[in-house]
């Protein structure tokens, strides 16, 4: 082969590299709701459990209905706000996150005292759990949550 096929072969695959890397890897999109029930072990008082109580030796045991509104998400980025409610209290807590691993099909999110860990099943199923400790309460929440439509 002479160098002039040689170079324009060459030019067109660094060409058509990024053109085919941008259809490889797009972030799935997450926006919307979400609803679900937590499944929570909580010692101590917690900001979301205001008459839950629990002590090391005999936590409480907790459910409450779970929404995720995710408004706003920039490629892998996202935020929203979470809201718990059951039991005669509601409360709504801004989280922000970002989708992770093999095909952004995990995620991370962090709300004002804790973290999400989990995956996106399918395009309509979080599965994930909520942690936080500090000097008040230690929380541990597994759930799923499905989209509405």
């Amino acid at each position: 082969m002479n160098r002039s096929v040689i170079r324009h072969l060459a030019i067109a695959a660094l060409v058509a590299y990024p053109v085919s890397a941008l259809g490889e890897g797009q972030a799935p999109d997450v926006k919307g709701k979400w609803i679900g029930k937590t499944h929570t072990i909580l010692v101590g008082k917690g900001g979301h459990w205001p008459k839950g109580r629990g002590t090391w030796a005999s936590p409480a045991l907790l459910e409450k209905d779970l929404a995720f509104d995710i408004r706003g998400q920039d490629g892998r980025r996202f935020w929203g706000v979470t809201t718990l409610s059951g039991g005669g209290e509601k409360t709504d807590e801004p989280f922000i996150g970002e989708l992770t691993g093999k095909d952004y099909r995990s995620f991370v999110f962090a709300d004002t005292d804790g973290f999400w860990n989990g995956q996106l099943d399918g395009d309509d199923t979080l599965s994930f759990c909520y942690m936080h400790t500090h000097s008040k309460s230690t929380v541990v929440s597994c759930s799923q949550v499905k989209r509405t439509r």
